[in-house]
């Protein structure tokens, strides 16, 4: 049974080589690169961001491979994060994996009851209402909320918090408290782990977990539910700065900028392959 612990932290290049070592055999595997965009690929911020350079010259090499399927999440609508990025060659996933569209254009969605985005919409312009303010403010995540509260004062934190939580719990929401951010989640079975799975096998099949080998980058409690359904059968990375972290991952990675290390891990079993 898999349990929320603290993982060994990526410090130096050569680990992230070293994390990898025997995993992938780039003559022969199927690779997958699950990999969230806000806050792994590219600092989260309330509007989409850009990545740092190197992680953008690795990510566009890499997508280009055709031994590798690469899955990009967001908690964002899907026509927002495609047309950020605008790479072909890739899978896009929005609302963490409710609306998914592949590289051949081909596309699928998954309705959620109209009862639950009302809830939704309304909690979110509660929070918006209410509590934003002072350098907080609410992502929304069309299935999901996080109230972010880092650059508030500490004169105002204790006020905006005991509010904010109030709000997510009266709409019937789960509330997550995590660093600098209170999550709500719906009470539904879906989440970026049922996401990750109906993606594999859509575009591999049932058996994908015996036959891939499977790497996912995530920094949020949202990306957990699918770092535990890989665990035990994929390399799994989690990107936080939290001495404390608990995760189901096998990693953790600091900073947005150390990923870019990770896919540079990654490109260069493809280039000691040319070289070859």
């Amino acid at each position: 049974m898999a349990e929320q612990k603290k993982a060994p932290l990526l410090k130096k290049e050569e680990e992230y080589v070293k994390a990898l070592e025997g995993f992938i055999a780039p003559e022969k595997d199927q690779v997958v690169l699950l990999l969230d965009y806000d806050g792994t690929l590219a600092p989260l911020t309330e509007e989409l961001s850009v990545m740092p350079k190197d992680t953008e010259i690795n990510i566009k090499k890499l997508a280009a491979n055709e031994k590798i399927f690469m899955v990009v999440f967001s908690g964002r609508e899907l026509s927002e994060i495609k047309n950020h990025l605008k790479f072909p060659n890739v899978t896009y996933a929005g609302n963490h994996g409710l609306e998914v569209e592949y590289p051949s254009g081909k596309k699928f969605k998954i309705e959620m009851p109209e009862e639950l985005l009302e809830k939704h919409n309304k909690l979110v312009a509660e929070l918006k209402e209410k509590v934003v303010c002072s350098g907080a403010w609410v992502e929304d995540k069309k299935i999901s909320v996080t109230y972010h509260y880092k650059g508030v004062t500490d004169k105002l934190k204790a006020k905006l918090i005991a509010e904010a939580k109030g709000l997510i719990q009266s709409h019937g929401f789960q509330l997550i408290e995590t660093p600098y951010a209170l999550e709500g989640k719906p009470r539904v079975n879906w989440d970026k782990g049922e996401g990750a799975k109906m993606i594999l096998e859509k575009q591999f099949d049932a058996d994908w977990a015996k036959n891939l080998k499977i790497i996912y980058v995530g920094d949020d409690t949202t990306d957990e539910d699918a770092i535990k359904v890989l665990h035990g059968i994929g390399k799994t990375f989690r990107v936080s700065e939290l001495p404390t972290l608990k995760t189901y991952a096998n990693y953790q990675i600091k900073t947005v900028e150390e990923v870019g290390w990770l896919l540079k891990a990654i490109q260069a079993y493809y280039e000691k392959k040319k070289k070859v």
